[in-house]
């Protein structure tokens, strides 16, 4: 069949605009792409993408390795601390993670849980990142090698600097939208727990850790 004939075959078949024929007709959908699947972490958190290992995880104090509560008697004021989040920063420092604590607020009951677990720490401070530029310098760590944890606004200039930047999963919503990853526990709750995990699977010593405790 010529080429022509065909082409007025296929306009004769065509609906007008309008017409029931042509109502009946679902439009085309545009052709979307389908988004890749998100690297997944312990428990199905979604892992920030860093250059190689993280070599230092800053973290707040207040909402971040406390839930926030702060209690005041005759001695001063008191903190709760989750166990499992302070041998998560032990196996850390031990598997070559510095820590390193900056809080907003000073706390003689921060300042002892710190020297419990020989903490790097930094309290009542007004400029985090100034304090992290310091750490970086010392060590020479440039800052997409390190994560930041935190859960408040006072947190978010350091999360904006550092290479993995993560939310507690009670943090707030501006919080969470700076971050490259929100873990699933609470702060205070094993939120940090979780974020060591996390940080030492990406660099490749997790199985380290289970290996201590003959865990397979």
């Amino acid at each position: 069949m010529p080429r022509q004939v065909r082409k007025r075959m296929r306009k004769a078949v065509r609906p007008r605009a309008g017409s029931p024929a042509a109502l009946a007709t679902p439009p085309r959908q545009p052709k979307t792409r389908a988004k890749p699947a998100r690297s997944m972490g312990p428990r199905g958190l979604s892992l920030g993408s860093v250059p190689g290992p993280v070599r230092v995880l800053f973290l707040d104090c207040d909402g971040t390795l406390t839930d926030g509560t702060i209690g005041f008697d005759g001695q001063g004021d008191s903190r709760t601390f989750f166990i499992r989040d302070g041998i998560a920063l032990e196996w850390a420092r031990d598997s070559g993670v510095l820590p390193v604590v900056i809080s907003g607020r000073g706390s003689k009951a921060v300042e002892g849980r710190m020297r419990d677990l020989k903490l790097e720490h930094y309290l009542d401070i007004k400029d985090k990142v100034a304090v992290a530029r310091r750490v970086l310098s010392r060590e020479q760590v440039e800052w997409e090698q390190c994560a930041m944890v935190g859960d408040d606004l006072p947190d978010v200039p350091l999360m904006m600097k550092v290479g993995w930047p993560i939310a507690v999963a009670d943090a707030r919503p501006e919080v969470q939208r700076a971050a490259k990853t929100v873990v699933g526990s609470a702060g205070g709750r094993g939120a940090v727990r979780d974020v060591v995990e996390m940080v030492l699977r990406h660099n490749g010593t997790w199985d380290q850790v289970l290996e201590r405790y003959e865990v397979r």
